[in-house]
Order: C-alpha cells, then structure tokens, then sequence
C-alpha cells in the first residue's frame, strides 16, 4: 500500500511505535517492527497526505516521503496506517505533496475529511487562498477559485454533476501573485478578479 510518511528534518519519527522515544530512517530503508495498531504500535503514515500535517508541519522544518506501507496493516476510520513494514520510496517536495494530496482527492472523490486547513496548507470547497511561498491552496467544487502568494503552489480540481472533469497544479510566478484564478475550458489559469 502506498501511503505519505512525515519526519523531522533529520528524519526522525517522532509519533508512532508506542513509544516516547524517536526512530531514525534512511531514504530508501525498510524499518521492521513485530506488531502494528493504529495510534499504539507499529510504524505509522497516513492515505491522504493531508492527513500528515496533523502530526507534521510544512514549515521547511520538516519532510514527507512517499512509502510502501507493507506487513501486518491496521488501519483507523480517520485514515492512519499502522504496519510492520514500511519502505521509504521518494522524497516529496512541497509540489509534489500537494500533487500526491489532488491525487488522493481525485482517486476518493467521495472520501469525508478531504477539506483541511493547517499553517500554510488550505484544501477546501470552492475558494483557497495563501499568503506565503511555498503555501498550498487547493480548491474543489463546480467553479473553484485559488489566489496566493509568489511561489506558491496552486490547486484546482473542477467538478460537475457526473464527477471530478479537470484539474492543475501551478506554482504561482510574480505576475500571477495576489490574484484570484480559476480553470478555463483548456485547463489554463485564467485570472477572475
């Protein structure tokens, strides 16, 4: 199962195993445990991505990996993962989390708690809007809208009554900055206020 893992920046685990105690890992490890349950023992990461801030800021102070969540799997009806094995796969840069983020939403369309709002993270209905570098706003809904700050990262996925019908993923240049935007019918930005 693929899953998103969060770590300090050196790599630390700081929740997860039942133990006030952290475990290092390498990238491209494979950690081994005896048992797993969710939020008591086990190697812990979440479905959806989102989910990682709750434990993870994105505040350049820590990191998030792609991982193979593999063994004993339990799994709670907020969307954790507990395993006994757990492979460290691929690095995410705030990009491509928030691209592994659309795509769980996309995969799970009818999934609940896809809205989320942490720091500098905002995935909701219709309109987001970040202030700051490296942010991410994503909007869903029939005619989302997205505005942020000059380097941020820019989501919408548009939807009508059959489903999810178009998505984008855009990293906010100078030009664009502090401006509202929406998707036009050839999945390009267009500016609305």
């Amino acid at each position: 199962m693929i899953a998103t893992k969060g770590f300090t920046w050196d790599l630390r685990s700081v929740f997860g195993n039942g133990q006030t105690k952290t475990c290092s890992f390498r990238p491209g490890e494979t950690k081994r445990v005896d048992e797993s349950k969710t939020a008591r023992n086990g190697l812990h990461c979440c479905e959806n991505p989102f989910d990682c801030l709750s434990y993870y800021s994105m505040d350049g102070k820590n990191r998030f990996f792609r991982v193979e969540a593999a063994g004993d799997i339990d799994e709670d009806e907020s969307g954790r993962i507990a395993c006994t094995q757990i492979t460290l796969l691929e690095e995410l840069t705030p990009f491509t989390f928030a691209m592994e983020g659309m795509k769980y939403i996309i995969n799970h369309p009818h999934r609940d708690r896809w809205e989320q709002r942490y720091h500098n993270v905002i995935v909701q209905q219709d309109e987001a809007e970040v202030k700051e570098k490296d942010a991410i706003a994503i909007a869903r809904g029939n005619d989302p809208v997205v505005k942020g700050a000059e380097g941020s990262i820019l989501g919408l996925i548009v939807e009508d009554e059959t489903g999810i019908v178009q998505c984008k993923l855009a990293v906010v240049s100078a030009e664009q900055a502090e401006r509202w935007y929406r998707l036009n019918d050839r999945r390009e930005l267009e500016e609305v206020r």
